[in-house]
Formats: C-alpha cells, structure tokens, sequence
C-alpha cells in the first residue's frame, strides 16, 4: 500500500515568512505600547519625579516582545529607552548619558529589556519546536498504525485458524 504519492513523506511547513501586514502589526504594536508606556509615565510624572523613568517601557517591551517579536522588540527598546532619557531623567529634554546614576540606569534598562527578549523569544522558539516535534510524532505514529494494520490484515486472509480449513475438508 501506497502511504504517499511520492517517494518521501510529506514534510512539515517550513516557518513562513511573515506578510508585510504582519510585520507592519507587529511594529504597530511596539510604537502603541510605547506610547501608551509614554502616557503611563508622563500622568505619573508629578509623583514620581526623575525616579523610576524606565519601567513602564520595560512594560511595553514585554508586551511587544510577546505580540510583535524581536524586530519591533528591539525598536521598543530603543524607542523607551531615548524617550525616557529625553523626557523623564534631568536635564529634561536633552539626551544625558554624563552622569553615574544615568549611565546605571541606563545599563540597568538594557539588562533587563534584553533578558525579557531574549528569555521570550526562546520560549516562543522552542514553543514552536514543541508543536513541529509533535505534528511530526503524530504524522508517524498514523503511519505506524497503517503498516501495522495492512500485515495482520493480509495474514487472516491467507491463512485461517486450523480448525476452519478441517471443517471445509
């Protein structure tokens, strides 16, 4: 019996490559969740004062990084990080990088803006491997169940039990 058409058995698809939709979605995306981080921050400008400027963007890479993936991921990055630099942080509206606490806060930023990417994007890579492995496991074990089907299937036909062939005798 014939499994398949062809020789090789059908392969899973490979990852296909996003649509220009889907990327504009994703980059949509990381420019909202920016901004609505931007407007989070600014209404709470008033209490919290130069402190804190960077953890509602870490909120928006995290969002972005699990809905858009690691191109608009890193644009969120790059777009909270010089928004909160430029607006949040003193000397207000002017990029400042001179002073210590600056530069910390900065490589504190960054730090965990790349860990929460690259610890998301390895859960969605190997979330995807997961579901490739199991179509494949289970496109084997159907086959597993057709071969072993066809054979006990065949040998009830050639031969019966010895007490059948007496009685047609």
């Amino acid at each position: 019996m014939i499994l398949y058409p062809s020789k090789h058995p059908p392969r899973l698809a490979k990852r296909v490559i996003p649509s220009i939709a889907q990327r504009g979605l994703g980059y949509g995306v990381a420019i909202g969740a920016t901004l609505l981080a931007f407007l989070l921050r600014l209404s709470l400008d008033a209490y919290l004062g130069d402190r804190l400027a960077y953890a509602a963007f870490l909120v928006a890479i995290a969002v972005t990084t699990w809905y858009g993936g690691i191109g608009p991921s890193l644009v969120a990055v790059v777009l909270g990080g010089l928004i909160a630099n430029w607006v949040f942080l003193h000397p207000r509206y002017a990029l400042s990088f001179t002073d210590l606490e600056d530069q910390a806060g900065i490589a504190m930023y960054l730090t965990i803006s790349f860990a929460l990417v690259g610890f998301a994007q390895t859960w969605r890579w190997a979330w995807r491997k997961t579901e490739e492995m199991t179509q494949e496991l289970r496109l084997e074990m159907d086959r597993h169940r057709q071969t072993e089907d066809e054979p006990a299937h065949v040998e009830s036909t050639k031969s019966a039990p010895p007490s059948q062939r007496q009685r047609r005798l």
